[in-house]
């Protein structure tokens, strides 16, 4: 795939009225284009109408090494619209771009939309996951609990409270909030796990304020 297509493509409509705004959105820790969501998805669009060609790891690896926030978003783009192409094979280069200048934006995107359908497909990816639990980088943490985000009634419980119970003092925001996350998701599939779960001791209040939102009228302490 012509990938330094879409890099002209969107270096081209650089806007650096919107340089500033996005990068103090995201803590000044990365540079921008200056491109929003719609304009970049609009880009991408266009681009994919014209390109035929296959679309592989090295392409998503070169985007993934520009500068730019935008080249990373899309690379994930591209990353989730073939997602099905990737084995446990590609597993160590996909967690190598995770793991390139990580932030929310992008851990959460692979998380559930790269790493959770590969862990479905075969046992190894999952089995990494679980490993990820494990892991001092909290990046790795959130990996491990946000991939069964979308999983609904495919959701390994076991796994879950695994990824939870051994997280539950790292008192990091990022850690919490995922943990939340995914139980307040959950929970529309299986509210009476979540129910119970909420009661578990050392759960930080940020996760059970998280996990709990639609569950107000339903929680008895």
């Amino acid at each position: 795939m012509d990938v330094k297509k879409l890099e002209r493509m969107l270096r081209e409509k650089r806007n650096p009225q919107n340089q500033l705004p996005m990068e103090k959105y995201m803590r000044n820790q990365f540079p921008f284009l200056g491109i929003k969501t719609p304009e970049r998805r609009a880009i991408l669009k266009e681009f994919l109408k014209e390109e035929r060609e296959a679309f592989f790891l090295e392409d998503a690896e070169y985007l993934y090494s520009l500068p730019e926030r935008e080249f990373k978003y899309a690379a994930i783009h591209l990353l989730e619209k073939f997602q099905k192409e990737w084995t446990g094979k590609d597993l160590s280069r996909l967690l190598a771009m995770a793991l390139t200048e990580p932030w929310w934006d992008t851990i959460d995107s692979f998380a559930p939309n790269i790493f959770g359908p590969m862990a479905l497909r075969e046992e190894a990816v999952k089995e990494t996951m679980r490993v990820l639990i494990y892991e001092e980088n909290i990046w790795m943490k959130r990996i491990s609990i946000l991939f069964q985000l979308k999983y609904k009634g495919k959701m390994d419980e076991d796994l879950l409270k695994e990824a939870i119970l051994k997280n539950l003092d790292t008192k990091e925001f990022f850690v919490d909030k995922a943990i939340g996350w995914v139980l307040r998701e959950y929970a529309k599939t299986k509210e009476e796990f979540v129910l119970e779960f909420l009661k578990t001791e050392g759960l930080s209040s940020l996760s059970r304020r998280e996990g709990g939102k639609h569950l107000s009228d339903k929680i008895l302490w």
